[in-house]
């Protein structure tokens, strides 16, 4: 089989089996009530979020098992046996769990005020953070030693894995992954950003002999499209940390494996703007008690200024597909 029907093939079948149990998916967040609760708080801090997003109040979440669930099955139907998959397939449901367990939080903390305040508290962000190192860190040290991966090259430079480059590497690896999940906040934004990034890394997966690496990737990208169906404005479901903790994770792992991971910083850099807007929002407000955004992260702040939501989202694409030319073209002069 080609690599162009092996591709699709896999695509299509990811795409029927998503879309056939999708529908009732949606409706049993529904009838389960795990939905989106946005309410202004006592002391007006999120006002301007309400302005913006305040109307969606209602939405199911959690969509994003629809990909964590069509993913993890087919992997496990369709792709043989080997150390690459156990290891996919293991922190795949780490990290789909993690997102299951802090989007059922955010459903619970919407119910009581006690549980608000200690989502909203400096302590308890840099806890979740201090479990997504050790997730990560734990994804690196099985990649790198069972996978017998000894250097990892960033921008012509071989640097050595070692105990070192782990724990440093593990903190990058858990900023990205935070990065890609706050830029889940508006109708398709996030959804949008990881077709285009699943696209680049098959034709990378192609280019650099990686052929192992094409079910994963077009299976994810499969139910990922059907996804998009009901995540385009106005949204029927919110993916959630069920969908872009184990995606942001993929890509990351993908990364890793095609010696690409100076590659997907291009590519992705708009979830490092993303990232870097939503930290230095957090220290101005701890620190110096003000803001420093009228409110972040960035896309909401273009949605402050006055941008239609649809609007934001299609640039945002926009910005991202260049971003994906530049780091090709740059994966095309280095790799």
């Amino acid at each position: 089989m080609n690599s162009i029907a092996e591709i699709t093939g896999f695509i299509l079948l990811s795409m029927i089996v998503t879309a056939l149990y999708a529908p009732y998916l949606i409706k049993l967040l529904y009838r389960f009530h795990i939905v989106v609760r946005h309410k202004l708080m006592p002391d007006k801090t999120n006002a301007e979020f309400m302005k913006i997003q305040g109307h969606k109040s209602g939405t199911p979440t959690l969509g994003g098992l629809m990909i964590a669930i069509s993913v993890f099955i087919l992997t496990l139907l369709v792709v043989p046996y080997s150390s690459l998959r156990t290891i996919f397939l293991l922190f795949w449901v780490l990290y789909t769990g993690y997102g299951l367990a802090e989007g059922l939080f955010v459903y619970g903390r919407k119910l009581s005020v006690r549980l608000r305040a200690l989502e909203s508290s400096f302590g308890f962000r840099l806890a979740k953070l201090g479990v997504l190192y050790f997730l990560g860190l734990s994804a690196l040290y099985l990649t790198t030693s069972v996978l017998a991966l000894t250097t990892i090259d960033i921008f012509g430079l071989d640097i050595l894995v070692t105990p070192l480059t782990l724990i440093v590497g593990s903190l990058f690896f858990t900023l990205a992954i935070y990065g890609i999940e706050i830029t889940d906040g508006a109708d398709g934004l996030v959804t949008g950003q990881f077709i285009i990034a699943l696209i680049s890394y098959i034709l990378i997966a192609v280019l650099t002999g990686h052929r192992d690496l094409l079910p994963y990737l077009s299976l994810i990208l499969g139910s990922t499209i059907i996804y998009l169906y009901f995540n385009i404005n106005p949204a029927r479901v919110f993916m959630g940390g069920t969908g872009t903790f184990p995606v942001a994770f993929a890509l990351l792992f993908f990364a890793i494996l095609t010696n690409t991971v100076d590659i997907l910083f291009i590519l992705g850099f708009i979830f490092w703007v993303e990232l870097a807007t939503s930290f230095l929002q957090i220290i101005w407000i701890k620190f110096f008690k003000r803001k420093l955004f009228r409110i972040a992260p960035i896309h909401h702040y273009f949605e402050a200024i006055g941008w239609p939501e649809t609007k934001m989202v299609e640039r945002f694409w926009l910005v991202s597909g260049i971003l994906a030319i530049i780091a090709l073209f740059v994966f095309g002069l280095i790799k």
